[in-house]
């Protein structure tokens, strides 16, 4: 049984409707090829990407406080390998501008467990040998060093930025 209105006019309210989600899928087809091209050139200039995560830096070489908070308000967070092809993605970059970065990973509130910003536990880990350390007692946040391997670092040290998105 067709659907028809009180004007008679019978399935052409189904057939306007069908126009419709064809255009809309047109244009988010279109807008899905467009968000890849810009995907493509941000990583090409300044970044690096991994899976779904894009990793970019603004090169400014910052406390890790402030890191955080660039990171949080350009609406990412502070570079978090959750594994060795993310870890890569962010070393990529470090290597390209020559600084270390610091990683989104701490151990401010209980000392010698590791987390993520977020409070979780870190399931991934790549420290360089005899870290982390705490030397001085004062090295709660993480760096990365050349090699991709990490270093526990004293906040108030300055280090490179670099973002996650996803």
């Amino acid at each position: 049984m067709a659907f028809t209105t009180s004007s008679g006019r019978g399935d052409q309210g189904l057939d306007v409707l069908k126009y419709q989600v064809i255009s809309i899928r047109q244009q988010f087809q279109s807008l899905k090829i467009a968000a890849e091209a810009q995907k493509k050139a941000l990583v090409f200039s300044k970044g690096a990407s991994c899976g779904d995560k894009i990793y970019v830096t603004n090169d400014q070489e910052v406390t890790y406080k402030e890191a955080v908070q660039i990171c949080s308000k350009a609406g990412g967070q502070l570079a978090s390998p959750r594994n060795r092809a993310e870890n890569d993605a962010v070393l990529a970059i470090s290597l390209e501008k020559k600084k270390r970065p610091f990683l989104g990973i701490n151990d401010i509130q209980s000392e010698g467990s590791f987390r993520y910003i977020n409070g979780k536990a870190i399931g991934y880990s790549n420290w360089y040998p005899g870290e982390p350390n705490n030397q001085y007692q004062n090295e709660d946040c993480v760096e990365m060093y050349a090699t991709g391997e990490w270093n526990d670092k004293d906040c108030k040290e300055k280090r490179l930025v670099i973002c996650e998105f996803f």
